[in-house]
């Protein structure tokens, strides 16, 4: 299917959460970045929360990843997202080897970036970020994660890198939330 009439289906107002939830499943079963990306925003627009634990008022998220058979539950999504995001790289090395698309696709972010190898670069935009280690966290690979992110953008990272490196959402990698059912 080509990408303007998947941007149709999904601009379609009659498709129910359910159905865009398929969409962006299937999207990146697929490895289809871009079209998971899409259904991501549609849902983000029309379903505010759709992807957040209800009944949760901060504090820690206990998190269940996987990558290729090695399987955690973290008590929290931050150490479960930096776990998953070191496996990645590790078996993605390239993706911040050199300077190009697949590394501006997955750092770069509005406000903040998600990646970088100067804190201060990072948190262009909220400099005083950079003071607090609990924000961020130093990759194996020498740069650093920016840790300091709600879980729909802890998610939206790892499907990037995911869809950089290939990997295959359900078969090579997990990402599941306790306590969150399909129906939130």
């Amino acid at each position: 299917m080509d990408i303007d009439r998947f941007k149709r289906l999904v601009a379609d107002q009659r498709r129910t959460k359910d159905e865009l939830k398929t969409m962006l499943s299937n999207a990146l079963k697929k490895d289809e970045a871009e079209y998971a990306h899409i259904a991501k925003i549609e849902l983000d627009t029309r379903f505010p929360g759709w992807a957040s634990v209800r009944g949760r008022r901060g504090g820690a998220t206990p998190t269940f990843v996987g990558f290729r058979g090695s399987e955690h539950r973290f008590e929290t999504a931050k150490d479960a997202y930096f776990w998953l995001i070191q496996k990645f790289t590790e078996a993605h090395p390239e993706t911040f080897a050199t300077l190009n698309w697949e590394t501006v696709f997955v750092a770069k972010g509005k406000r903040r970036n998600y990646f970088g190898r100067d804190l201060e670069k990072m948190f262009h935009e909220s400099p005083h970020l950079a003071d607090d280690q609990n924000n961020y966290q130093k990759l194996s690979n020498g740069w650093y994660a920016n840790l300091n992110l709600n879980n729909d953008q802890k998610f939206d990272i790892l499907c990037k890198l995911a869809a950089v490196g290939k990997f295959d959402f359900g078969r090579e990698w997990k990402w599941e939330i306790e306590g969150k059912s399909d129906d939130d």
